[in-house]
């Protein structure tokens, strides 16, 4: 009995000693299960501004991954371009995806890029015209608040005064009395102006008759002269001076 109950000790201890020398199972490694992106969306009004995204990873057990390596993309360069860092710059119109990616994980943002009008510039402040129906070209430029050139920015154009001058719908002026205008160009809510002065210039005089023949003294003929400008243009109103050469020969009022 004695022999029995040794025994079963033994067997006992046996056990015991077994388990403590098993090795314990060890923890899996952590492995980047989920990437989460912030902020989820972008949207820029401008050209060559900023915003920083940061990411998130987490493992298998839902424990952010503090040290974890995390690679930028994006999907289109020409729209917005990434850091390493996850730094967006906005670069052209239109929508792009970023992709942070940490071992097979990976988490997205998206990113709308769409200029706002900020402000309209002319080539031209000021306009004069020293004839008629001649024509400048104006040119607007219009950018957003970076300055950056909105290309294809729709752009109407106005006069203030089309008996002086008008103006087509491409910015071409054109002069069509003596006075004086303002051309205005708007794109969204932004505006500029050039003023225009029109101011005839005598180019050249031609006479009714180039040549008079009288057949008695104290006769008279009238004389007309119509002065134009360099657009052969009339100026209406032009003030002629007349002189003769011999005043004992024939008078000229």
């Amino acid at each position: 009995m004695r022999f029995k109950l040794h025994a079963l000790i033994a067997l006992l201890l046996l056990i015991g000693c077994g388990k403590e020398a098993s090795s314990p199972t060890a923890p899996s490694a952590p492995v980047a299960t989920s990437v989460t992106v912030s902020p989820a969306s972008l949207l820029f009004a401008s050209l060559g501004d900023t915003q920083q995204l940061s990411a998130t990873v987490k493992d298998q057990n839902g424990a952010v991954m503090a040290s974890a390596t995390v690679t930028w993309t994006t999907s289109a360069a020409s729209v917005a371009t990434v850091s390493s860092t996850g730094l967006v710059t906005s670069v052209g119109d239109g929508s792009a995806t970023v992709t942070a990616t940490s071992g097979s994980a990976s988490g997205t943002a998206t990113v709308s890029v769409g200029q706002v009008i900020a402000a309209v510039a002319l080539s031209y402040s000021a306009l004069t015209f020293a004839f008629l129906a001649d024509t400048a070209q104006l040119t607007a430029t219009v950018t957003d608040t970076n300055g950056q050139v909105i290309a294809g920015a729709t752009v109407f154009w106005f006069t203030s005064n089309e008996t002086v001058a008008t103006v087509s719908s491409t910015g071409l002026v054109t002069s069509v009395a003596d006075g004086s205008a303002s051309i205005t160009a708007t794109s969204g809510s932004a505006i500029a102006s050039a003023s225009v002065t029109v101011a005839q210039v005598a180019a050249a005089i031609s006479l009714s008759d180039s040549a008079l023949t009288f057949g008695s003294l104290a006769d008279t003929t009238q004389l007309t002269a119509t002065v134009t400008d360099g657009n052969g243009e009339v100026l209406d109103g032009a003030t002629v001076t007349w002189t003769t050469s011999a005043a004992s020969v024939a008078t000229v009022s």
